[in-house]
């Protein structure tokens, strides 16, 4: 298990830090993708600046969630998050996805 959380922030520090997209797939579940797009929806600001640029069909898009999880305000003119914001962030997710599968398994009864 943490060998996997290991290799996740590598994937995500190296797909934030590349021009081109990324499949989402290559580091998160459909299960999980789902729950990130509904993080998204709490963490953008309300301000154009804040909104997630991202595309869906790119991981940088739930990178930018998992940062955000760590800490990191979201503004583009800021350092990019690094592996410890990345690493936070990835605990509250981790955290946060085991509540959504309890209320989704509940809420299925």
């Amino acid at each position: 298990m943490m060998l996997e959380t290991i290799i996740k922030l590598f994937i995500m520090q190296i797909a934030y830090a590349t021009e081109e997209e990324t499949d989402p797939r290559s580091c998160f579940s459909e299960q999980e993708i789902e729950c990130l797009e509904i993080q998204i929806k709490q963490l953008e600001g309300k301000t154009e600046k804040l909104k997630n640029p991202y595309k869906s069909s790119d991981l940088k898009r739930y990178i930018w969630v998992i940062a955000r999880l760590g800490g990191w305000k979201g503004y583009l003119s800021e350092r990019k998050p690094g592996i410890t914001t990345f690493w936070i962030g990835l605990q509250k997710f981790t955290a946060i996805m085991q509540g959504w599968i309890l209320f989704k398994d509940v809420s299925r009864r």
